[in-house]
């Protein structure tokens, strides 16, 4: 479609530009301003040829193609550009985003008490920093190996594992696992396990039965039909605030929606389409930039199952006191 972008999108409103781009004119605003000086989005010199793409149409580009299930060729008709041309500067922006943005607006918080204090506020839980867990990002299956890919729950995917905050900002990324690797095995290998204790501190995250407990990661009781009245009550108190990552999960599907099916060839870049949605999704909230459109009853959600790696000490420790502490509340 020839001068889309300055006859169609120009004439926008603000509620449609929204609609079709998942983000406000405000948000796309800021992240234009934001990579306007990176060098590798910077104007080439002028010759002869096609006319340049400017840095405007090449985020307009990829924000439609991240915000949508629309294929390649139809939004490559629609910006009046070849798909290989749309191909290359789509995984441009995607690797400019992993680049230069994802250290700037995926953070560890450094006001961990007030997320303590925040998140308290919920449903009474102390100490708590973050919520932590994973889900499936269903994908064409990979060429080669696709049966590594093929999870639990009979499609191929590969496993996203974040931890976010009490306003659904991500805080924490690791992405890009076969989805038939047991999540517990997932997160034995992510980072965050060596990185956890010195993160948290005195605090902790919350997360699902799939994660051993340890002083900085609380779980819930297993539940063989012998918990106690404060056990069950401590589980539901847990349960009840660590749903917080799940509806972030929820909201990221639903505004970015490419990450219900992400069909690439290329696994490096079905990751940094995950790993720039999450940044988008942090943009968003520092925006003040809602959209109520949520991925519900999401399918790819793992299943909870019994981990891998036994409970430490210290960890069940803790949660005897978190427990007693519930109990008199």
């Amino acid at each position: 479609m020839e001068h889309f972008v300055q006859d169609v999108v120009s004439r926008y409103s603000l509620d449609t530009f929204k609609t079709f781009f998942r983000v406000s004119k405000t948000t796309f605003e800021a992240v234009l301003e934001n990579i306007q000086h990176v060098p590798e989005l910077l104007p080439r010199e002028p010759a002869a040829g096609r006319p340049q793409i400017s840095q405007e149409k090449d985020l307009l580009m990829m924000l439609w193609y991240i915000g949508s299930q629309e294929t390649i060729r139809s939004i490559a008709d629609r910006f009046n550009v070849s798909e290989s041309t749309f191909h290359s500067h789509n995984r441009r922006m995607l690797d400019v985003f992993q680049k230069y943005f994802l250290k700037k607006f995926v953070i560890w918080p450094n006001d961990l008490q007030n997320v303590c204090n925040e998140f308290e506020l919920k449903k009474n839980f102390p100490g708590v920093v973050g919520a932590i867990d994973s889900t499936h990002i269903r994908i064409k299956p990979p060429s080669g190996h696709s049966n590594d890919y093929f999870n639990r729950k009979k499609f191929h995917s590969v496993i996203l594992q974040a931890v976010c905050r009490e306003d659904k900002q991500f805080t924490d990324l690791f992405c890009g696992w076969p989805g038939r690797v047991h999540d517990a095995r997932f997160f034995q290998n992510s980072p965050l396990r060596e990185r956890g204790p010195i993160l948290c501190g005195q605090c902790h995250l919350l997360g699902d039965g799939a994660y051993p407990c340890k002083r900085w990661l609380i779980t819930p009781y297993r539940n063989r039909g012998n918990l106690t009245r404060d056990q069950i009550k401590f589980n539901q108190i847990l349960s009840g605030t660590r749903v917080i990552i799940e509806n972030a999960f929820g909201l990221l599907k639903g505004r970015f929606r490419r990450l219900q099916f992400v069909e690439m060839n290329d696994i490096s870049y079905v990751v940094k389409t995950v790993i720039t949605a999450c940044i988008l999704h942090n943009i968003c909230i520092l925006n003040q930039d809602e959209l109520d459109e949520h991925f519900d009853n999401d399918p790819q959600q793992i299943p909870m199952i019994h981990p891998l790696f036994e409970n430490d000490t210290e960890g069940q420790l803790k949660r005897q006191l978190l427990t007693r502490q519930l109990a008199n509340a």
